[in-house]
């Protein structure tokens, strides 16, 4: 199976941003070492007798033990063949992730998305690992790499299709804005790589898989 040049760059520059973004973090200064709600504020306390016992504070988006939910929506690029014969559309995704550490969670998602008036759909199931960047005040640039399920569905004529769940992988980078304790705000950019395979059909052999990047703007609770 031949790699295109693109796929080749697109590899190369996810890798290379992956490894220099947390050496940047390291050489600003104005880049902080740890996350908004890591940090312990160093104004006095007042005595215990002066205010009520107050509530421990509630998690923050990402931090470790968190679950984290967001809606998706956003451009979904079909690439190489596909884009030859379909057009590109909307997306959704019902997105998870659960912090894990300051700087990994663990990912995962439902998507959706339809093309060429149901020509071709294509459904996908993913799993992988987030990797916090840094942390900038309450921005969170952020890597995401996985591995997942994706089923693509081609329709052959009026009263028929062709479908297969078919294995993939998927990368790329994204940055989130934590709004409140619970509320955040972000969108990410992802590769996808659906391997290939052939179906036999009435009108011969047809070709699943393929290769396509999609945009997605999300917001998301954390509790």
């Amino acid at each position: 199976m031949r790699i295109s040049r693109f796929k080749i760059q697109f590899f190369l520059f996810s890798a290379t941003l992956i490894t220099l973004l947390p050496l940047t973090s390291v050489a600003a200064s104005s880049w902080s070492q740890e996350p908004a709600w890591a940090r312990q504020d160093n104004t006095p306390t007042p005595s215990r007798r002066s205010l009520p016992r107050e509530k421990t504070p509630k998690t923050s988006p990402f931090a470790p033990g968190s679950n984290n939910v967001a809606i998706e929506v956003g451009q979904v690029f079909l690439m190489g063949d596909l884009a030859t014969n379909y057009e590109d559309n909307l997306g959704v995704r019902l997105h998870y992730t659960y912090g894990v550490s300051d700087m990994f969670g663990f990912d995962s998602s439902l998507g959706y998305s339809n093309h060429s008036e149901g020509r071709y759909s294509m459904t996908s199931l993913l799993t992988g690992l987030r990797t916090n960047l840094t942390w900038f005040d309450r921005v969170i640039p952020y890597a995401v790499f996985g591995l997942g399920f994706y089923k693509p569905s081609i329709e052959i004529n009026e009263t028929s299709s062709v479908s297969q769940v078919l294995f993939g992988l998927h990368l790329g980078p994204g940055v989130d804005l934590q709004i409140t304790d619970e509320l955040f705000f972000g969108a990410s950019l992802s590769f996808h790589d659906v391997f290939g395979a052939t179906k036999r059909t009435a009108n011969g052999i047809q070709e699943l898989g393929g290769t396509y990047t999609d945009f997605l703007v999300h917001a998301g609770y954390s509790f």
